[in-house]
């Protein structure tokens, strides 16, 4: 891949000729070969079937950890990634979508306790904020705050066991 180093801009950007000319997020423009590989290409070749076989996993496992993350009370981008994984490893050992999200939400959507006891109350202090932000996130940590809370129930349902409070 050319950098573009003159002091004007290329006449152009886009393909032509067999060179492909495009501007980066950083101001600077690139030049490379055009590629042989086309849309048309990915879409009807047998070479590229299993590109698209992962590509309808991928499409079809996000849709469903999506919709089982959105229920979650607290949100961390990691577990989004997380359960897209194994989403998409239960769909290539040949489970349905339907059972793919079932088993999704038993493993990480727990039913609500009925009457849940906190366990202890951790005033909230530098070293408390910095262990709420590390297990809730800096969301949760400004939640505390805003409402005033001096201390924080941490409760012995855990919302995952990676990412929980037990």
């Amino acid at each position: 891949m050319a950098k573009w180093v003159g002091s004007t801009p290329p006449p152009f950007t886009g393909t032509r000729d067999g060179l492909t000319v495009y501007q980066l997020q950083d101001g600077n423009y690139y030049v490379r070969m055009q590629s042989s590989i086309t849309g048309k290409r990915i879409k009807k070749d047998r070479a590229f079937k299993g590109f698209r076989d992962s590509s309808m996993r991928l499409k079809i496992a996000a849709g469903i950890a999506s919709f089982v993350y959105r229920q979650l009370p607290v949100k961390v981008f990691a577990l989004y990634r997380e359960m897209t994984g194994k989403a998409i490893l239960w769909l290539k050992q040949g489970l349905s979508a339907e059972d793919v999200r079932e088993k999704l939400t038993k493993e990480y959507l727990k039913p609500p306790a009925e009457t849940v006891k906190p366990l202890f109350k951790i005033p909230l202090i530098r070293q408390s904020a910095r262990l709420i932000r590390r297990r809730y996130g800096a969301s949760m940590l400004q939640v505390c705050f805003r409402h005033g809370a001096s201390m924080l129930p941490l409760t012995a349902t855990p919302i995952h066991p990676q990412y929980g409070s037990g």
